[in-house]
């Protein structure tokens, strides 16, 4: 019986260890705004980053891009204070959408994406 439950618990020691993390690309935009806008966002290093952002056009877009690994919390919020301008945020993840927000005309709510990085 002790063999037993010793070979158990090696053999499931040995599949947790076969089991490898996979790096995802993670890829933080926001886009259309025209007068700026407060960013929160988390880093690679899971830290809270507050920032301005002036931009100088509606074209431009605002990247943060970095490895995350499956399990990893991803966030941003972002407000803006101009009530005839609007934002648009999202996040993705290897590629692909994995969320987005947008708002226009409300400068009293901040548009905020989340999430935890899924795995396969």
């Amino acid at each position: 019986m002790k063999i037993m439950n010793i070979l158990i618990v090696f053999l499931t020691l040995s599949l947790l260890a076969c089991n490898k993390e996979e790096k995802k690309d993670i890829v933080y935009q926001v886009s259309d705004n025209s007068t700026g806008f407060f960013l929160n966002y988390r880093d690679v290093k899971s830290h809270l980053i507050k920032t301005q952002v002036i931009p100088e056009s509606r074209e431009d877009v605002w990247q943060y891009s970095f490895q995350g690994e499956q399990g990893d919390i991803v966030f941003m919020s972002a407000l803006y204070k101009n009530p005839t301008d609007g934002i648009k945020v999202q996040i993705f993840i290897d590629g692909k959408i994995f969320k987005q927000g947008s708002s226009m005309n409300d400068t009293l709510r901040y548009v905020t994406v989340s999430g935890t990085v899924p795995f396969e």
